[in-house]
């Protein structure tokens, strides 16, 4: 239960090393994912790639090909003998060749990591999370702030205010008040009936788990709407929930600054069984 895939090769995780130089570590120069296995299948593994190879190319980041990581995601999976796992896979630029302007034919460090899955608290999805709205605003215009970097700094801030604050989540407005997301997660809300989340073009992560859960319930027939709204909109909220690939759908009681929230969350709860059917399905047809 200790190997890794560093660069081709399976080795024990104690042996695993980089450069001292690489650009990851000097310059926070990559790329992530997290992906959740479910009976040692990874779920929806082809569409967090897809996003790490636009990033990567958006970056200028060479990408090593979608087989090559499905293979040793499987392997490193199987090896490790594991069921129910967190796997992530990291992609920096690799060594730093003395200019900060990047070098295009630099090799790239690849590193997948995967290891038993640590849930979050049953607790927490039945009566639901505490969370509070950031004092620190959301990088609108930041080239790479809708791209899953090693350069974290912000959102470890962001949760680091979170937990100081005694809350599990904050949520990030841009500089007009307009929500946008959450330090590891994105946000939707429910009002009249109607599920509201808000746009991309706010320059917010494109999530895996907030793509699936809007085609879920385009398909229950429930109105899904990516508008801007304020974070005082959120008080005529009746639900709020959070979305990531590990939480997948978790209930929110309370915002400090918007109020309380219904918990049990009649759509969040019919979401999530919808969700939890498609992974049961997903990864029955891959095992």
């Amino acid at each position: 239960m200790n190997r890794v895939y560093l660069n081709g090769e399976f080795v024990e995780r104690d042996a695993a090393t980089i450069s001292a130089f690489d650009r990851g570590l000097l310059y926070g120069d990559g790329l992530f994912e997290t992906v959740r296995a479910y009976g040692g299948v990874p779920f929806a593994l082809n569409e967090h790639l897809d996003r790490m190879a636009g990033s990567a190319a958006f970056l200028g980041i060479l990408f090593p090909g979608k087989a090559v990581l499905v293979e040793a995601v499987g392997e490193l999976i199987d090896r490790n003998g594991l069921a129910d796992a967190y796997v992530r896979i990291t992609l920096t630029r690799g060594e730093h060749t003395g200019t900060l302007v990047p070098d295009p034919s630099a090799r790239p460090t690849l590193l997948v990591e995967a290891r038993p899955l640590q849930p979050y608290p049953d607790a927490l999805y039945r009566h639901g999370a505490d969370v509070v709205i950031s004092a620190h605003r959301h990088e609108s215009s930041s080239p790479i702030r809708a791209h899953k970097t090693a350069n974290y700094l912000p959102n470890i801030l962001a949760k680091q205010e979170a937990a100081e604050r005694g809350a599990l989540e904050v949520v990030l407005l841009d500089p007009a008040g307009i929500v946008c997301e959450c330090a590891t997660s994105n946000l939707f809300c429910v009002i009249d009936g109607v599920l509201h989340t808000p746009p991309l073009d706010l320059n917010i992560l494109p999530g895996i788990t907030r793509r699936t859960v809007m085609g879920l319930a385009r398909k229950a027939g429930v109105d899904v709407r990516e508008e801007r709204f304020t974070a005082d909109i959120l008080r005529s909220a009746s639900e709020v929930f959070l979305t990531n690939s590990l939480m997948e759908l978790l209930p929110v009681r309370s915002i400090a600054e918007a109020g309380q929230f219904a918990v049990p969350a009649e759509i969040c709860n019919a979401l999530h069984g919808a969700y939890r059917e498609l992974v049961r399905s997903a990864v029955g047809a891959e095992g």
